[in-house]
């Protein structure tokens, strides 16, 4: 579906922040969550559920699959990081928390198999939009910390429960994050303006003018308490010493060079454009070289076990240890955005050449891809199995046993550029697109099954804006 299907985020006349979904459909939208609310109560035949309880077990599980609590923040950002702590100071009648509950609901209900807790999950998400898209037409509301993580929870859901019949729902919300963390009054002081989380079609704030500053509703907060150092980084260890150290402003200019590149590499382009093209792409490489030698030692990855391949002999598995997903995740984001940029400029080169494609790059880009293939695909086990199953895998090899979803979560989409890279082997492919779909079927992660079945980077742009959401909880 084109973006403008999908409910999001749009600027009515006065430039407010409004519109989930139209006044039109406010009754349609009611009438639906009432229906799936009267189905979750009916489908029990006849057993009284205790949906405070149920919730309260939801919200646990919730917080152990998806939330990476850091317990050194001087290395490692987490994710969802203070999200518990947000909830408790906004209560659990804030929308924040209804969000919440919404995916905890849908997170329990998938991994217990029980369609109850899903259709519930439903209703509330489709009330909760209604009262979501009310505050956030609040000039006073719409750029605090509580609407930009209620925002990332609600494209989380979409996330979690895409399928191929809606496999952009989350784009409305991954709109609305970056418009809040693009505006003057984001609650972050991000290192690059905030283009990490820029998206295609962006909704710009700029213009709107409050009558005040907005300030948070938690207790414990306020606007100025909100505002983080002015070099805060998600691409990096938090408290960073080197400008050095921070992926963001590399990778902030990576994206736009992949669409710039797709648009020329498959029009008529002219040589020009194309030297350009490649001169842009050199330069994020050296780049991106440089990167690994800025970062601490506790973030280099290590090989934790060896296990038996059925292709190669041995597989080794690599990961920072102590075990930590965020920064295993923030190596894999940068080895596919070397992919990216490695693409591009094998690209070019076959079209400088006049080479027949596909055709094996150059001997450096070739060397780089198969050491950044190899790196991500070492990462798998590590990150799919989690701690508590990871050393079993490794002595007993096996069947893996998934473990918390969110090191899935984090990484899918480097296992997505990989498993369509024309540089990278049949066989490889196959394997990062079976990897999706173990995640979707085994983690309960529903884009990872969407993604399972593209053959080629045309969803790039739904993988794109699905980072926007997921990069949002590493915020907090």
């Amino acid at each position: 579906p084109r973006t403008s299907d999908c409910p999001g985020y749009e600027l009515n006349g006065d430039r407010r922040f409004i519109n989930y979904i139209s006044e039109a459909d406010f009754n349609s939208l009611h009438q639906e969550s009432e229906n799936l609310l009267h189905q979750a109560a009916d489908s029990t035949h006849m057993e009284v559920l205790d949906w405070p309880d149920i919730e309260k077990d939801a919200l646990i599980a919730f917080f152990d699959d998806y939330c990476i609590v850091s317990l050194n923040r001087d290395l490692s950002r987490g994710f969802l990081h203070g999200l518990q702590t947000m909830i408790r100071q906004a209560g659990p009648e804030a929308e924040l928390a209804q969000a919440c509950t919404i995916i905890a609901l849908t997170n329990l209900g998938r991994k217990l198999e029980k369609d109850v807790y899903i259709k519930r999950a439903k209703g509330l998400y489709s009330l909760l939009l209604r009262s979501f898209r009310l505050s956030i037409s609040d000039s006073a509301k719409f750029t605090t910390l509580e609407s930009l993580i209620t925002a990332a929870l609600l494209g989380l859901y979409e996330v979690i429960t895409s399928t191929d019949t809606y496999p952009g729902a989350h784009v409305g919300h991954a709109r609305g994050v970056s418009a809040i963390l693009l505006s003057k009054f984001s609650p972050f002081e991000l290192l690059c303006r905030g283009k990490l989380f820029q998206v295609p079609s962006p909704i710009l704030l700029e213009d709107l003018e409050p009558e005040n500053p907005p300030s948070s509703s938690l207790p414990s907060s306020s606007t100025t308490t909100n505002k983080t150092q002015e070099r805060f980084s998600i691409m990096c260890t938090p408290l960073f010493k080197q400008s050095g150290s921070s992926l963001d402003v590399i990778y902030s200019e990576t994206e736009p060079l992949v669409r710039k590149a797709i648009s020329l590499l498959r029009g008529d382009a002219t040589l020009d454009q194309i030297l350009d093209l490649k001169m842009e792409a050199e330069r994020l490489r050296e780049a991106y070289s440089a990167w690994p030698e800025t970062t601490p030692p506790e973030w280099r990855p290590r090989t934790v076990g060896v296990i038996a391949s059925k292709n190669d002999g041995l597989m080794c598995i690599t990961g920072p240890a102590p075990y930590h997903p965020y920064v295993a995740s923030i190596w894999n984001s940068y080895r596919k955005a070397c992919l990216l940029v490695l693409d591009i400029l094998s690209s070019c080169h076959h079209r400088l050449n006049n080479c027949p494609e596909p055709t094996q790059p150059e001997a450096p880009i070739h060397k780089e891809i198969a050491q950044h293939t190899e790196a991500i695909t070492s990462s798998i086990p590590y990150l799919l199995a989690g701690p508590a199953n990871l050393h079993p895998f490794i002595q007993n090899s096996t069947a893996l046993t998934p473990g918390p979803p969110v090191g899935a979560l984090l990484s899918m989409q480097a296992f997505y550029i990989v498993s369509t890279l024309p540089t990278a082997g049949e066989q490889l492919k196959v394997y990062m697109g079976n990897c999706l779909a173990w995640i979707g079927s085994r983690m309960g992660i529903g884009q990872a099954t969407v993604l399972s079945k593209c053959t080629t980077i045309d969803e790039f742009r739904f993988a794109t804006e699905a980072r926007v959401v997921i990069w949002a909880g590493m915020l907090i």
